[in-house]
């Protein structure tokens, strides 16, 4: 049994890991989001089967080597960091307790501790975890058991939608990806997250557009304006939590590639904002981006981005740069790909601005 219950709860905290990563870089994949609380529901399920197994551990007190003490006060650790996780998520999700802690939203504590664990996790794993049989999982009581545990953990995962569904409010509805609605087509009027706020003149202002291209361009502000302008509906959906819903006006980025004309074998492109942000995305993504420099029917504010922030559907708010100055063309597949993997280094500079939770209303 404990091989089953070790082994099982290593895949489920794999899953969870793996699951919330994604979940952080963008919302594309709604289902995505259901098998992370399902997964989530999993382990609730698993740990009281794990603490009785380190109990029985603790109480048999034989042979209590250096190396086992060590063994079973990383297990004593790593079940209380797994219940503050699980305990900050539901919080979230049901609406219980504070909207924030030491300057950062329960939510943001929750995948931040979530993504700090699995090393730790990792290292116990190693040290000893259970190693599986075959006939563990291949017998026909140990399909049932699983078969029960994901239909188990299903519905409760759908119960738990619908309780907190029952907690959202019209002025703060609850999206898919658990982040509570601010603000929506109420142009200026939502939230600021990260850098608070960089005052750009827009008589100096340029946007440049170089690197692979044939035709580099340098923008002033007006020439922006005077290209034909799209509106595009689309939420903003932060990974501190909250989200909102705006119809964002401006150019596509694809106008401007194609103004520039690229050269063969552009792979993708670099944004680069006024204060040293930077995005990466595949050429593909980079073609989908706006380009806004008005938000639901107002010019853009300092504190949003003005003169110009990008608008990437189905990727987190942190992706949204703002206040962009160059657009770099890239030809060089590792560059992308590099920059890519180094994106969620832009998250945690943004985790020293206390603005990120403590604005929103």
């Amino acid at each position: 049994m404990d091989r089953v219950v070790g082994t099982l709860m290593l895949a489920v905290i794999v899953l969870l890991w793996v699951t919330g990563v994604v979940m952080l870089y963008g919302t594309w994949l709604p289902w995505l989001f259901d098998l992370h609380r399902i997964a989530g529901f999993s382990l609730i399920a698993l740990i009281p089967f794990k603490i009785t197994t380190i109990s029985q551990s603790w109480l048999r007190g034989t042979g209590w080597t250096l190396d086992r003490k060590v063994g079973l006060l990383l297990s004593v650790v790593l079940a209380g960091w797994i219940l503050l996780i699980i305990v900050l998520g539901i919080s979230w999700m049901w609406r219980l307790g504070p909207y924030s802690s030491l300057h950062q939203t329960l939510i943001t504590w929750h995948w931040i501790l979530g993504v700090l664990i699995l090393p730790v996790f990792a290292l116990h794993a190693w040290r000893g975890w259970p190693r599986p049989q075959k006939e563990d999982f291949l017998s026909r009581r140990s399909f049932l058991k699983l078969l029960g545990l994901v239909g188990g953990s299903t519905v409760f995962a759908r119960w738990a939608d619908y309780l907190a569904e029952a907690q959202s409010t019209e002025a703060s509805p609850r999206r898919f990806t658990g982040s509570r609605g601010f603000g929506s087509f109420a142009g200026n009027d939502f939230p600021v997250t990260g850098e608070s706020k960089v005052e750009l003149d827009p008589g100096q202002w340029q946007l440049a557009v170089s690197g692979a291209v044939h035709s580099p361009l340098t923008l002033a502000y007006q020439d922006i304006l005077a290209f034909q302008q799209l509106t595009v509906t689309e939420a903003i959906d932060c990974h501190n939590g909250w989200y909102s819903v705006q119809a964002w006006q401006g150019i596509p980025l694809a106008n401007l590639l194609e103004k520039a004309r690229l050269k063969e074998n552009v792979t993708g492109v670099r944004m680069v904002s006024a204060t040293g942000l930077s995005n990466t995305h595949p050429l593909g993504e980079a073609r989908q981006i706006l380009l806004a420099t008005h938000v639901s029917g107002q010019v853009l504010d300092a504190s949003h981005g003005f003169p110009l922030r990008a608008v990437i559907p189905g990727r987190r708010g942190w992706f949204w740069l703002k206040w962009l100055t160059r657009i770099e063309v890239l030809d060089d597949p590792i560059e992308v790909v590099g920059g890519i993997l180094c994106t969620p280094l832009q998250v945690f500079r943004e985790l020293n601005h206390p603005r990120a939770s403590s604005d929103i209303p």
